[in-house]
């Protein structure tokens, strides 16, 4: 969000403020008061309402002109617009298993202190005034400042879902979990299974959106021992490699490394959302085949031989069971099958048509997401240096017009009915010979094409 889009932001907020004068206190709350500390734009503002009633803060809005939308009634919510909510302090009394097992009560005579209580983390649970005072019963402020995630209390383990939330906001903000946090996590592991895989989704999305350093999310994994509903990733961890070639430790500390080296390069790249997290993943899952297939050889050296094939269906798997769309998984599923393709050809520029069949089985993937997912992969050995070992590559796929799309056939099976064929499976096998001698370079246009067709 640009400046001028924020401050306008802050002056709708302040103006809902300013048009409810007898309200014991109007306090923006949340994420919006911990990006503000951060220094981060602020993107949504959620306001909180001490004194006036659900229906009297709708009245008074209204009144004003303001246009609402009632959607959260149930929760005491009111939307202005598509960014601010307003809100009434709640209560929520736990009632069943799992992340929807509460009842919610609006109590607008409730203390700050109360209200925030009832929030996940201390960096959430932090209000200010629109005179720039802040309300933090639970020293969120501090805690920012010590780079530390903490549960605001007790009432923390009613909810499984703040475990995943604790994660991905880890990432994003580069914060370790305090101890009795971990602790209360841990307790919680029972009620994993009442999470929706819905929401499953709506965190590791935001981890791989949104995260600065993915790595402190994995982290939280492990220490709360979550990692174990994720096996494909827990089956990384105390698997060996080659020292020389990964002098940082084991397959998990290797795949923390090369997700940290992704989100580096998604930012100096500028890749939007989409590209993003066809990333974060695939450095995810890139080497999870090496549970399955590391072994000594002869020498006494660790090797992992075919793990990037092997590491597809892992992959899949994993995706899949955290609800990934489907069209990113297509994505994901080629860049983990082919992050290994460079490793015969590091000294040599590889030859247009291994470029062009590389595009070809990158599909819906690319040769410059593929480029991106080895540059990470080859960063993420500290205390080796970053690099792409892949760039010539890239070079070439930039020059036969491959970065960004695998070949288009030139031989259609219009030109075939144009000269005689009928449609049937004698003229799909011509069309798949076509394409594999394309994709050879035996032609490289149309009149090429029909001369090998009629010479076939």
């Amino acid at each position: 969000m640009n400046p001028d889009s924020e401050r306008s932001l802050l002056e709708k907020a302040a103006a809902i403020a300013a048009a409810l004068p007898d309200a014991q206190r109007v306090l923006m709350v949340g994420g919006c008061v911990r990006d503000k500390l951060l220094g981060l734009p602020i993107k949504d503002i959620d306001l909180e309402v001490y004194g006036l009633s659900y229906e009297q803060i709708v009245q008074r809005l209204r009144r004003k002109g303001f246009r609402l939308g009632l959607v959260g009634k149930q929760f005491a919510v009111i939307k202005v617009g598509p960014d601010i909510d307003v809100s009434i302090p709640r209560r929520e009394n736990k009632t069943g298993t799992g992340h929807k097992g509460f009842a919610i009560e609006a109590d607008p005579s409730m203390t700050f202190a109360d209200a925030a209580g009832r929030r996940d983390f201390t960096i959430n649970a932090i209000g200010e005034d629109f005179e720039g005072r802040l309300y933090d019963p639970f020293d969120g402020a501090g805690d920012l400042k010590k780079k530390l995630l903490r549960a605001t209390g007790s009432a923390f383990a009613e909810d499984p879902l703040r475990v995943l939330r604790g994660m991905q906001l880890a990432a994003r903000f580069d914060l370790s979990m305090d101890a009795e946090t971990i602790a209360q996590c841990r307790r919680m592991a029972d009620e994993f299974p009442t999470i929706a895989r819905e929401r499953l989704w709506v965190e590791w999305d935001k981890w791989a959106q949104k995260s600065s350093v993915p790595s402190r999310g994995l982290e939280v994994l492990q220490a709360s021992e979550w990692i174990r509903f994720f096996p494909e990733i827990e089956a990384l961890v105390g698997v060996p490699q080659d020292p020389q070639w990964h002098p940082e430790g084991d397959c998990f500390i290797h795949t923390m490394h090369v997700c940290d080296a992704a989100a580096r390069i998604a930012q100096r790249d500028k890749n939007p959302p989409e590209l993003r997290s066809i990333l974060l993943f695939a450095a995810l899952c890139h080497d999870f085949g090496k549970a399955l297939t590391t072994q000594k050889n002869e020498q006494g050296r660790w090797i992992a031989p075919e793990h990037a094939p092997r590491g597809v269906p892992l992959a899949e798997s994993f995706m899949q069971r955290i609800h990934s769309p489907l069209a990113l998984i297509e994505r994901v599923r080629p860049l983990v099958a082919e992050h290994m393709v460079h490793i015969f050809t590091m000294d040599e520029t590889p030859s247009d048509r291994a470029v062009r069949r590389l595009a070809n089985r990158l599909h819906p993937a690319s040769i410059r997401m593929l480029s991106q997912v080895i540059e990470a992969d080859h960063s993420g050995r500290p205390p080796l240096p970053d690099g792409n070992p892949f760039t010539a590559w890239l070079d070439v796929a930039d020059k036969v017009a491959l970065a960004e799309q695998r070949p288009k056939p030139i031989l259609m099976g219009r030109h075939l009915i144009a000269r005689g064929h009928k449609p049937g499976p004698e003229m799909g096998e011509i069309l798949t010979a076509a394409f594999e001698a394309q994709l050879d370079g035996t032609f490289e246009d149309l009149d090429g094409a029909l001369n090998w067709l009629e010479q076939s």
